[in-house]
């Protein structure tokens, strides 16, 4: 049975949804666009068209309404479109309107302190996840902030974390277009591969990410809720695979279910 909570949209398909009684087209395509882009990371100008069902030359004067307001980014290599960072910005606005980063800053910083691993605060984006806060590792070899950016979930440990609240159901319609991209040779590349993971993270209660996002890097992730599941975020800590002690599994893990308790705990005192 596919249950469970829509988490403020994040994973949620429009198609569920009440449409407007009266929608308007141009507004309509933008944001399907967007969506799009959200869900796949990259776009050309002839899929753009062929999903919204229009001339390139509207597909066109849309993208180049889009890439004006700083929306997407076009690639001078092959010409593709992806998000911009005016969409960086709005993330990190509504995070900030919500007081997430300013609840989850001083977890971060006791996490980077007694682990001298890199903490990022990870927020949903539809198959993605933004990296909404961090902070960095004091150590000279040490895995970089990634402020800012957004990854595939399948990819990060805090994305596959908060991947796994989700019933298989849900996951399946959410890669039904395209499966999980690999980045690299230990990425999951198939429906059925990201299944198995995500059961193993619902049954240990995190999720680790080895080399599956940039090769060399090792990183862990859990997920946090706020009182009615309708906040969702991700802690991680991350470093380089060879700096690991052989028992960093269960150290890290043990800081990072206490910090997500402790972040929940300032979300749900501050939701009221």
């Amino acid at each position: 049975m596919d249950t469970g909570p829509d988490h403020l949209g994040e994973f949620t398909d429009p198609a569920q949804r009440t449409a407007p009684t009266y929608p308007i087209g141009s507004v309509d395509n933008a944001l399907r666009i967007l969506l799009l882009l959200r869900d796949r990371g990259t776009l050309t100008l002839s899929e753009v068209a062929g999903e919204l069902g229009i001339v390139r030359s509207s597909a066109h004067r849309l993208m180049a309404m889009l890439t004006y307001y700083d929306f997407v980014r076009q690639s001078p290599v092959d010409r593709s479109f992806r998000t911009g960072p005016a969409l960086v910005d709005i993330g990190l606005t509504a995070a900030r309107g919500l007081d997430l980063r300013a609840l989850a800053r001083p977890i971060l910083a006791e996490l980077t302190q007694s682990t001298g691993m890199t903490a990022h605060l990870v927020l949903p984006r539809g198959r993605n996840v933004l990296f909404a806060d961090g902070v960095e590792s004091s150590r000279t070899i040490r895995a970089a902030l990634r402020t800012g950016s957004t990854l595939p979930a399948h990819v990060t440990g805090a994305g596959k974390a908060l991947l796994a609240l989700l019933p298989d159901q849900r996951l399946r319609r959410l890669y039904a277009h395209e499966p999980p991209e690999a980045l690299t040779e230990k990425s999951v590349s198939s429906i059925t591969a990201l299944l198995s993971e995500i059961a193993r993270v619902r049954r240990i209660g995190y999720a680790i990410n080895r080399g599956e996002s940039e090769t060399g890097v090792l990183a862990m992730g859990v997920a946090c809720a706020g009182p009615d599941a309708h906040l969702l975020a991700g802690l991680s800590l991350s470093g380089p695979d060879f700096a690991m002690s052989e028992d960093w599994e269960g150290q890290v893990s043990r800081q990072l279910s206490m910090a997500a308790a402790e972040l929940s705990k300032h979300i749900q005192a501050h939701s009221f």
